[in-house]
C-alpha cells in the first residue's frame, strides 16, 4: 500500500465499523463489502449517507450501525487482497487530488469501478454508474471529504460556480434539500440535467430569482429614530 497517511478520524471510524461487520460473520479479515459499509456508516447521519443525488439508507440495505471493535487507535485489521487493492487505488486518487492524507472520499471514489458485492447492489438500487459516483464525490466540500485538502480560494463554498447540485442549492438558500426539490416539482425553480446523466443542476441566477425584497415592516425591523 502507498505510504500516504491515513490520519483521519472518519477513516478510523470506518475501519472499526468494517472490522465489527467482519467479526459478526465470524471473520477477522475485512472484505471490500465490510470496508464500503464501514465508510458509509462513517459519513452517514441518522443512518443515511448522502452522496450527490443519492440518499443511501443503510438500514434499508441491512447495514445496521456496527458495534465498536476493540483496539482504539492501534486497530490493525487484516484485509483481503481485494480490499488492499482498494486502499492502493485510493492512495493514487488522494495523490492526484493533492490531499495531505487519504480521506473517506478517496476510498469511496476507489469503489467506483466495482460491479459486484455491496457496490454492485448500490449501483443497481440507486441507478448510478461508476462515473456518476466519482462525479458526486468530486463535488464534496473539503469538510465533507475529510481529506486534509486545502479549501478553495475565496469565501464562496461553491467556488463561484453557476451550476449547483440540489444539496448545494439548499445550502445556498439555507433550506432543506427536500424544499429545493419541492420547488422543482412545483415548477417554481427551473432545473437542468446534463445530457446522458442523471444528476440535476440548478443555476445560481434561478436561485437568486426566488428571492423577493421585504419592506422594513415585513422584515420586522424597527424604524430609525428621527
Amino acid at each position: 500500500m502507498s505510504p500516504i497517511a491515513l490520519g483521519n478520524d472518519k477513516i478510523l471510524l470506518a475501519t472499526r465499523a468494517a472490522l465489527a461487520r467482519a467479526r459478526r460473520r465470524g471473520s477477522e479479515e475485512v472484505t471490500q463489502d465490510d470496508l464500503l459499509a464501514g465508510l458509509l456508516q462513517a459519513v452517514a447521519r441518522f443512518g443515511v449517507a448522502l452522496v450527490g443525488e443519492w440518499a443511501i439508507d443503510l438500514e434499508a440495505l441491512g447495514e445496521t450501525p456496527a458495534d465498536k471493535a476493540p483496539g482504539g487507535a492501534r486497530l490493525k485489521p487484516a484485509y483481503t487482497p481485494e480490499t488492499a487493492a482498494i486502499f492502493d487505488r485510493a492512495a493514487t486518487i488522494a495523490r492526484t487530488d493533492g490531499a495531505r492524507n487519504m480521506g473517506p472520499v478517496h476510498l469511496l471514489a476507489a469503489f467506483a469501478p466495482e460491479e459486484g458485492g455491496l457496490m454492485g447492489r448500490l449501483k443497481s438500487t440507486y441507478g448510478f454508474t461508476g462515473a456518476e459516483w466519482r462525479a458526486a464525490l468530486a463535488r464534496w466540500s473539503p469538510g465533507e471529504a475529510g481529506d486534509g485538502a486545502a479549501p478553495p480560494a475565496g469565501n464562496d463554498a461553491h467556488g463561484g460556480r453557476d451550476l449547483l447540485s440540489p444539496d448545494e442549492a439548499a445550502a445556498f438558500l439555507g433550506v432543506h434539500t427536500q424544499t429545493v426539490r419541492g420547488y422543482i416539482r412545483a415548477g417554481k425553480l427551473p432545473a437542468y440535467r446534463i445530457a446522458g446523466e442523471r444528476s440535476i443542476r440548478i443555476r445560481r441566477e434561478d436561485l437568486l430569482a426566488l428571492l423577493e425584497p421585504l419592506s422594513p415592516e415585513e422584515a420586522g425591523l424597527p424604524e430609525e429614530a428621527e
